[in-house]
């Protein structure tokens, strides 16, 4: 199909960790572009669900195939930059999402080295310093740790042996936002409408900073949905992030 003319939505099971088996397929078998996110479940992380035709499902994922009446377009931002530390991972269990070495290094004590913190404090740095795949000078496709176990990090997307992230550090989430928007508005004369795939992480910092209103007025204006989700989508499987689907 006309990726111009069609768009697709994909709603994740966010605990079943198919969302980049699945992308990559979907992406082997068409040019349509799937935007989306992940279910969460209050982060509690016991069961998260999909719904379609009134039957709630896990492991399992939802798909709608679009034909938009108006012109639509993508946004993908996130609030990073990267620093000139680079951690490769050595060693890996690509299934689990577990990096068991960086740098041929513990995963954990090479983290905690780049990041300037000893071993048992490296919780604290993931949210503001997580991973990033750097593509071209600045397209950051964010891979964020969420737990330490023993020598081995956990992270939230899975990363593949020998794959260069470079280390990341937390900008302005509503500056970045509204330049990510006006840009959009410039490049479509106007939008009409937004569906927001907004990362749950985003979601608690603007939660801690106080800041979650001030997100909410740069959408006034323009009818908005969205979710606050366990991973989003677009073209692979990222977090962090916000992937928008936009129309004119």
């Amino acid at each position: 199909m006309d990726f111009q003319k069609y768009v697709g939505i994909i709603l994740f099971d966010g605990l079943a960790g198919a969302e980049e088996k699945t992308m990559e397929t979907i992406g082997d078998l068409t040019r349509v572009l799937f935007i989306g996110g992940s279910a969460g479940d209050d982060q509690k992380f016991v069961a998260t669900h999909v719904a379609a035709n009134g039957i709630a499902s896990s492991n399992a994922a939802v798909l709608a195939l679009m034909k938009p009446a108006t012109k639509f377009d993508f946004i993908k931002t996130q609030s990073f930059r990267s620093l000139d530390k680079h951690l490769v991972p050595t060693r890996i269990n690509e299934n689990t999402r577990e990096v068991s070495e960086f740098n041929g290094k513990p995963a954990v004590d090479a983290y905690a080295e780049a990041v300037g913190c000893r071993p048992e404090e490296v919780a604290s740095h993931f949210m503001v310093n997580p991973l990033g795949l750097v593509v071209g000078h600045d397209d950051i496709y964010v891979r964020s740790p969420f737990r330490a176990d023993g020598e081995s990090l956990y992270l939230f997307c899975h990363v593949k042996a020998g794959m260069d992230l470079a280390l990341l550090e937390s900008t302005n989430i509503i500056v970045d936002t509204k330049v990510a928007l006006e840009r959009k508005k410039m490049e479509l004369g106007r939008i009409s409408a937004v569906i927001n795939f907004h990362c749950i992480l985003r979601t608690l910092e603007l939660e801690q900073k106080g800041l979650t209103e001030e997100y909410g007025r740069i959408f006034s204006g323009i009818p908005t949905i969205g979710f606050s989700t366990y991973g989003e989508e677009f073209i692979g499987h990222i977090n962090q992030t916000s992937t928008m689907l936009v129309f004119r």
